[in-house]
């Protein structure tokens, strides 16, 4: 008789506790969240990059060089968040969906080219650093062909222009 009244105990508290959830989502979000502006990364005192940008050339954007990557460097990062205000692109370009290409120098830059996987030739862009770093060398060529046509948006520090053609891939 004890071990029914036990039985009939545990399948009462185990309906109970059915349909409810244990956290409202909504009620852990403090009300009026803006999520903090993103800012440009700073180097540590002392933690200078000892690799120079060139030793990426020939290496994928994602390929740690001296255990960094193209795009966690301080300049490319700087560059990046200045060249690119739209954050969703920024994280596709360094994303791991993205296709991209090896670096490559072109005069006094090197290039980084990736595309949108499923639709490349519409859709591709490249991120151009000096190589000693100078943000002012510093250029970003971006084209997506059913918003642009046959034209690409290339940002600098002096500002955007239109040029005819899709961004450089080498």
């Amino acid at each position: 008789m004890h071990w029914r009244f036990t039985a009939m105990l545990v399948a009462a508290l185990a309906i109970a506790g059915c349909g409810k959830r244990d956290d409202d989502a909504r009620a852990m979000a403090p009300a009026g969240f803006v999520p903090p502006v993103t800012q440009a990364p700073a180097p540590v005192a002392g933690q200078d990059h000892a690799v120079p940008l060139t030793a990426y050339v020939g290496h994928h954007p994602r390929d740690a060089v001296d255990g960094v990557s193209f795009y966690d460097r301080t300049e490319v990062a700087n560059a990046l968040i200045e060249a690119v205000p739209e954050a969703a692109l920024r994280r596709q370009i360094v994303g791991r969906d993205a296709t991209q290409q090896p670096i490559f120098a072109q005069g006094k830059r090197i290039g980084a080219h990736g595309c949108d996987a499923a639709r490349c030739a519409a859709r591709n862009w490249t991120m151009f650093v000096a190589t000693n770093g100078d943000a002012n060398g510093a250029a970003f060529c971006y084209h997506d062909a059913p918003t642009m046509g046959e034209a690409s948006r290339w940002t600098t520090r002096a500002g955007s222009e239109r040029r005819p053609g899709a961004c450089p891939a080498a």
